[in-house]
């Protein structure tokens, strides 16, 4: 009996720790990252575990760890953060990094020639400091599993590969941010904490980001749930970036507006010709970085094509779908009719005479009229509102007014 109640005891145990994800700080086995809670409370560093990341409650020139991340972290709201003073360090190897690695410019591959710690351990590649930086002091060497090299156009690794010269930990400047990116999330794993180097650089790193006694970081990894929005001084505050945010609370508010599926049908057109007119309106150029880091894109294009999220923010503006619906009414009528612009709404109206009566042409002059009304408010940068109720009923028309242009003349 005592054999049995200890083997049912060990498959509960071993099946807690199997539930526990990799890289977690409750993890106590092998590839958690217990140990690292344990060097910040030696470092007086307040490392805090979060498996949702609410950018919106993440304080101005914080600090956060990100070790193998498995899903996007909103690459809009990283660059703000990073902007207002945020320090980011990016741990990964074969995570969910590609876009984040793109969108800062760095390049990631396999190592190449590395020097192993041992002949009977290959997959231990040694990184070794290049450069003098709080990263490095008191550390002489890296022990890495697996690793993936990173260069970046503008930057000289902190730490390299001993052998290859491929940078395993870049470090850059974004305005009055920190970024540091690292090509293996498993040199802060527990296993890894038995090697001098690889504690001392976890302290050293901890307290870079922390910034001050008693920082604190805030730790995620693999499948973190994300939500919220970062709204710094940066970012959101720009007239682009203020347009993705109203194009994501717009087509977030339209199910609550629209009370069922049925309009939801016609409308799948117009959210897909706004996603690509905001992808392709605000994709504007890049800022040099201050000293020596990567640049990132000055606005968020990421911010419509990662997330546009279709319901959520109740009382949002939906006037970029507006002006979207105003796009798309206009190159309908004047296709139907054969005219090319520049063209007034008398002309299409003649157009159009022999296919629509005169209570039909009455509607389309008064939902151009009332759509020209919104962009001229606009243009003379006049901030307008578009509540979902007039959104809604202005869509009906042009759908409306679509189906007759489209019918048999």
């Amino acid at each position: 009996m005592l054999r049995v109640a200890c083997v049912g005891a060990l498959l509960t145990a071993a099946r807690t720790a199997w539930a526990i994800p990799d890289y977690d700080p409750g993890n106590r086995g092998w590839n958690g990252t217990s140990e690292l809670l344990r060097v910040a409370s030696e470092s007086n560093v307040e490392l805090r575990p979060e498996r949702t990341l609410d950018w919106s409650t993440m304080p101005r020139g914080g600090a956060l760890l990100v070790l193998y991340p498995r899903s996007s972290l909103g690459l809009a709201d990283v660059s703000g953060f990073l902007d207002d003073g945020g320090r980011v360090a990016w741990f990964d190897d074969f995570g969910a990094s590609e876009e984040f690695w793109r969108w800062f410019q760095f390049r990631a591959e396999p190592v190449r020639d590395g020097i192993a710690r041992a002949p009977s351990l290959p997959e231990l590649l040694v990184a070794r400091p290049r450069l003098a930086h709080p990263l490095t002091e008191g550390v002489d060497a890296l022990v890495t599993n697996l690793p993936m090299a990173l260069s970046h156009p503008r930057l000289r690794p902190v730490f390299d590969y001993a052998g290859s010269g491929q940078g395993m930990l870049l470090v850059g400047q974004i305005r009055a941010g920190k970024l540091v990116v690292a090509g293996d999330p498993s040199v802060l794993i527990n296993t890894m904490m038995r090697f001098p180097g690889n504690r001392r650089f976890a302290q050293n790193l901890l307290v870079f980001l922390a910034g001050r006694p008693g920082g604190r970081v805030t730790i995620v990894s693999g499948d973190v749930r994300v939500v919220g929005q970062w709204r710094g001084r940066t970012r959101a505050r720009t007239r682009r970036r203020e347009a993705v945010n109203t194009l994501n609370g717009a087509f977030r508010s339209l199910s609550e507006a629209l009370g069922g599926a049925a309009l939801l049908r016609p409308l799948a057109a117009l959210a897909a010709l706004a996603v690509a007119c905001a992808v392709g309106a605000l994709t504007w150029g890049r800022r040099p970085s201050e000293r020596y880091g990567p640049r990132g894109p000055a606005g968020a294009p990421a911010g419509v094509t990662e997330r546009v999220a279709i319901f959520s923010a109740p009382k949002a503006n939906l006037l970029l779908p507006a002006l979207v619906a105003r796009s798309l009414l206009e190159t309908a009528l004047l296709r139907a009719v054969g005219l090319r612009p520049p063209t007034d709404v008398r002309t299409v109206l003649d157009k159009l005479a022999g296919r629509l009566g005169p209570t039909q042409r009455d509607d389309v002059r008064a939902v151009l009229t009332e759509l020209d009304a919104v962009a001229q408010a606009v243009e003379d940068g006049e901030r307008r509102s578009v509540g979902p109720r007039q959104f809604v009923a202005v869509w009906r028309r042009v759908a409306g007014v679509l189906r007759s242009v489209e019918g048999p003349s």
